[in-house]
């Protein structure tokens, strides 16, 4: 080791004496470290921040918003990027959603005809339904692409959705044994999640005997057996989690969100389709996720390469402020608290930013590239796992410390959408 420190160092000098004087240097300097104001308009971006975005868009294939769950900033920022991206060259910009094909589907189909009022009114019936479309952010970041027929839906049925998709099949039979077996696991699932009982809801108790039951019911309707066989592989990868076995669990699940997602974009006509995700920033970030899976924010750089194009990774996690949580209870499915998560403080620690050179209000954009280029070894691998993955997966950081939490719908009243903080 010291032989290799001493021969580099030897080589240092020799290539120093070797430079003419007055010689432009070989290497270009470092960008600075910034931290520029970022706006949210009706109109799309503002603010230098904004600027410094709308510059990135042109050659983009992939917009990928990774998220904190629970805040109305993350998909309030895919709408403008949304817009932005679609004012520039290129195929029709696709949206893409944490959420199951079929459950998607059927919230797309409610968009689509009586808009936002018909979601309420499904979440209202059954808060638990599915997650993320169940905030309002969300679903008016959803609207425009569900009506046009560009929302995707590439996930696993979410473990609350039974309640939606038993009822879907059931109207899909005449068969009286059938309609009472899905309605028994529709009102238990209720029950279950009513309680907050997710590991007695059905997705987490059905059996491979139980699905191969529904396959003989429907084996002359294909589009009901590609919900069950959907309905099937969700229970399979809960079922993992149910028993501890979570590298599976991820493991499956990212191969399943792959699959969807280039099922959709090989089904796209025309020329290969943009597509803005926004979800979870453990499935968009580059790199080995923090559940020690390559998810499918690794598969992006590549697949936007062969065409010549790009994946632009934006992680969007607060410092402080307010967050949605799922928690059951008589005040209803969520309640909203103060956040209380450190990586994007420990984050900007590392990187010497000081916490007064964000806004006390308002939106922050950070490039990460000169704070990677900066950073010690040392200092980055003492960084929270998150704050790491953060750091090396994502180009740019998003941040706050004056958060606002999402919208769910069980707080919604019509209205309220044209109110949205910006």
């Amino acid at each position: 080791m010291a032989g290799r420190r001493l021969y580099g160092a030897m080589l240092g000098l020799v290539l120093g004496l070797a430079q003419p004087a007055g010689a432009e240097p070989m290497l270009p300097p470092r960008a600075p470290v910034e931290v520029l104001p970022l706006e949210i308009t009706i109109e799309g971006l503002g603010g230098a921040g904004g600027e410094r975005l709308r510059g990135e868009l042109s050659d983009v294939q992939f917009v990928a918003v990774g998220e904190d769950h629970g805040f109305a900033e993350p998909p309030r920022l895919a709408a403008a990027l949304g817009q932005e991206l679609a004012r520039t060259k290129g195929a029709p910009v696709q949206h893409a959603v944490e959420v199951g094909p079929h459950g998607t589907r059927h919230v797309a189909s409610v968009l689509r005809g009586p808009g936002l009022a018909g979601l309420d009114a499904i979440v209202d019936d059954q808060p638990s339904v599915m997650p993320f479309l169940s905030n309002l952010d969300d679903a008016a970041l959803a609207l425009p692409y569900a009506r046009t027929g560009r929302l995707w839906g590439i996930d696993q049925e979410f473990i609350g959705s039974g309640p939606m998709l038993y009822a879907l099949l059931a109207a899909r039979t005449r068969d009286a044994e059938l309609r009472r077996t899905l309605g028994t696991w529709r009102d238990a699932d209720r029950a279950a999640l009513a309680a907050g009982q997710f590991n007695k809801v059905s997705l987490s108790t059905l059996t491979p005997a139980d699905f191969a039951r529904l396959r003989q019911g429907f084996s002359r309707d294909p589009e009901a057996l590609r919900m069950i066989e959907a309905l099937a592989e969700s229970a399979r990868i809960y079922q993992y989690n149910e028993a501890e076995r979570y590298f599976e669990n991820n493991d499956e699940r990212r191969r399943l969100m792959a699959a969807y997602f280039l099922a959709r974009y090989r089904a796209t006509k025309g020329p290969p389709p943009r597509v803005l995700f926004k979800m979870g920033a453990y499935h968009l970030g580059r790199g080995i996720t923090p559940t020690s899976v390559f998810d499918l924010g690794s598969l992006l750089p590549g697949l936007a390469a062969a065409e010549g194009k790009r994946s632009l990774h934006i992680a969007v996690v607060p410092v402080a402020g307010q967050v949605r949580t799922i928690a059951p209870g008589p005040q209803g499915l969520t309640k909203v608290s103060a956040y209380d998560e450190d990586s994007v403080a420990k984050l900007l620690a590392g990187a010497g930013i000081e916490l007064d050179r964000l806004p006390a209000q308002g939106l922050a954009l950070i490039p990460l590239e000169p704070i990677r280029q900066r950073m010690s070894g040392k200092t980055r691998r003492e960084l929270p796992e998150f704050a790491r993955f953060m750091l090396l997966g994502f180009d740019y950081l998003v941040t706050t410390r004056d958060a606002h939490a999402a919208t769910h719908f069980e707080a919604w009243e019509p209205g309220m959408e044209s109110k949205l903080v910006l």
